[in-house]
């Protein structure tokens, strides 16, 4: 009985352009993200430490503050 093997390495133009806009999605997510997380460090940043003291956090927190880790 013959095998038939099927060559998935092959790619039509619509699977190509599928993974082309994913890709673009994914890109402009980050850049967004990215983007928001610069701005919440700028804003952390131009506070007094009695302000981020009234916060309950320190500059040394910051980055958790940023990255979403920071518990209190």
């Amino acid at each position: 009985m013959a095998s038939h093997v099927i060559d998935t390495t092959t790619t039509t133009a619509h699977d190509a352009a599928s993974m082309w806009a994913e890709t673009k999605h994914r890109f402009s997510a980050w850049r967004r993200q990215r983007a928001s997380r610069a701005r919440i460090a700028r804003e952390l940043a131009t506070y007094t430490d009695r302000e981020l003291f009234d916060l309950g956090i320190t500059r040394a927190d910051i980055p958790a503050v940023i990255n979403g880790t920071y518990r209190r």
